[in-house]
């Protein structure tokens, strides 16, 4: 059997991996644009949207800002899903594998 503290340092140093990966991916910056140019988006790393520029020629600048809005709303809605659904389909038998149980 396993020393149950060697595994919680081996999974505190992978916890700790983790969390370093994330702080440099959320650093990281990506743009993509429409065929024209138009719009433009912003994530970062994670996917999380930083910044939407939509060109004044597409809309009203009255409507720019909510329409910008509820872009990342319904983004961070998406998200919210996929996670939820990822999470459920996650292998729990690899973690208990790695944790000796």
């Amino acid at each position: 059997m396993a020393n149950p503290f060697s595994q919680a340092r081996d999974l505190m140093k992978l916890q700790g991996e983790v969390k370093k990966m994330q702080k440099e991916m959320e650093g990281k910056k990506f743009m993509g644009e429409s065929n024209k140019g138009f719009v433009k988006i912003y994530l970062n790393g994670t996917g999380e949207i930083i910044d939407i520029v939509i060109d004044d020629i597409l809309i009203g600048m009255e409507r720019k800002m909510d329409l910008i809005s509820h872009i990342k709303d319904a983004y961070k809605d998406a998200q919210k899903k996929m996670s939820k659904d990822m999470a459920k389909d996650m292998d729990l038998s690899k973690l208990k594998n790695f944790m000796g149980v």
